[in-house]
């Protein structure tokens, strides 16, 4: 299953437009917070609300099941220690209270591919303003899901041109 992981879009509608065209064969668009556009405008997208969305049809919260996997979706700022992001602690904590074997997660504007006591944990980075000094570019993820677990490809976001 091919799925497409993003966040942190902060308001620009085309990235998403763009993913849309370049992934017709994705079987799920995910994005974990930040939209700033109405719900409408991402209804194809599973949603999660982030610390600056303000439509209360996004739910803070989610967990979806994809190939066996359950995954618990958030945006990560409710989870994350201000002062050390790095510690995954919390979100795979909750992941454990939920049953999950993986997180999805926003909110750092930072790429995350890690293990946290035995739970996956994700996150694209921001695909639109990205805050890792060592890799600043905006990115998005493809995963490949199956029963065996989740596999993720970081991607590096270039626009579409005349579209």
């Amino acid at each position: 299953m091919k799925v497409i992981l993003v966040s942190d879009s902060h308001g620009d509608r085309k990235c998403l437009d763009d993913l849309r065209i370049m992934y017709q064969d994705a079987d799920a668009f995910v994005h974990c917070g930040d939209l700033q556009i109405p719900y409408e405008a991402a209804a194809d997208f599973i949603t999660v609300r982030g610390n600056t969305d303000f439509d209360p049809d996004y739910p803070w919260g989610r967990v979806e099941e994809f190939e066996g996997n359950r995954v618990l979706i958030v945006h990560g700022h409710a989870y994350l220690n201000p002062f050390d992001r790095e510690d995954l602690t919390p979100l795979a904590n909750a992941a454990k209270k939920y049953e999950c074997s993986a997180v999805f997660f926003g909110h750092t504007h930072v790429s995350c591919d890690s293990m946290c006591k035995g739970i996956h944990i994700l996150n694209p980075g921001s695909i639109r303003r990205p805050k890792d000094f060592a890799f600043p570019y905006p990115t998005y993820m493809v995963l490949d899901i199956t029963k065996e677990g989740i596999a993720a490809e970081r991607k590096v976001y270039e626009p579409l041109q005349n579209q």
